[in-house]
């Protein structure tokens, strides 16, 4: 089991970088206006390449407003060779053809589980056994369980793809790897909704996205659902529920797939800060598996 780690800013990547991973990915995975600056892409690629990791760069969804910006930043990385570009855009896709060198990933808004759905109850609905089967067969796959849609990503340089820690999933996603398709699976924090106008911004004041002071950075808010009894995470623009991995989890994964990538994200909510954190999170995995 391979640990990426993901950093949406130089002084988190600093950290990462002293870290025992194998993979620093850097970038915003839901908020274009959290895009950095190509001087900035720059220094990041540096840092990963000067320690000796592999590096990917990842992008969000992406409106025209940022679109040069972002194919500025594409051609500086496509002449540093094999870089990887997770993408959550189909217009990001849609040009890649341009950079031949960087290697597309599908970054996980375009993967779509119901499961994502934080309400367990869809599925213990009173009903027969084999109907409430179906119903769950149909809610913890994802839309690449299709061999058509695997074929359109294929046939377009797509063999990695990212998906979430969901542990009632990891069945349906041993047929993507039988499909040809490298596995990258996100530790702690599944996104439940994302919405372009920020509710952060919007809580702390903020009303031009372009002025925004990123205040998701240090800070995120717990959302308390008393009818469901569930908590959950608004960090930005993104709204994501919490999920411990336990040994149990790790290992069932771990025999379904064999080897692939997790990827752990530096923020407040999964409590990894530093390099003392992603370290302790590695061993951790290293003695479960």
């Amino acid at each position: 089991m391979k640990v990426a780690v993901q950093a949406e800013n130089v002084k988190d990547l600093k950290e990462a970088v002293q870290s025992d991973c194998s993979r620093i990915r850097f970038g915003s995975e839901f908020c274009e206006w959290k895009i950095p600056s190509l001087a900035t892409l720059e220094k990041a690629y540096q840092l990963a390449k000067d320690s000796g990791k592999k590096f990917s760069y990842v992008t969000p969804r992406i409106s025209e407003t940022n679109i040069e910006n972002v194919k500025r930043q594409l051609g500086f990385l496509n002449e540093k060779g094999e870089i990887g570009l997770v993408f959550n855009d189909y217009g990001v896709l849609g040009i890649l053809d341009d950079y031949p060198h960087l290697v597309p990933h599908l970054g996980r808004q375009l993967v779509f589980i119901p499961a994502r759905c934080p309400w367990k109850q869809i599925t213990n609905f009173k009903v027969g056994f084999m109907a409430r089967r179906r119903v769950a067969a149909i809610f913890y796959q994802t839309n690449l369980n299709n061999s058509k849609t695997i074929q359109f990503y294929q046939q377009r340089r797509v063999e990695n793809v990212d998906l979430d820690w969901i542990p009632p999933c990891f069945p349906y996603f041993r047929p993507l790897k039988k499909a040809g398709l490298k596995i990258s699976v996100h530790l702690h924090l599944t996104p439940v909704t994302s919405t372009r106008r920020c509710h952060t911004a919007r809580f702390v004041g903020i009303k031009n996205p372009e002025v925004c002071n990123r205040a998701c950075s240090e800070h995120g808010f717990l959302l308390e659902n008393k009818t469901l009894n569930l908590d959950f995470y608004l960090l930005g623009n993104t709204v994501f529920r919490y999920s411990e991995p336990s040994p149990e989890e790790i290992r069932k994964i771990s025999s379904l797939l064999g080897r692939f990538e997790v990827v752990a994200t530096m923020n407040q909510a999964a409590k990894l800060k530093d390099q003392k954190a992603i370290d302790a999170l590695i061993g951790n995995l290293d003695r479960i598996r």
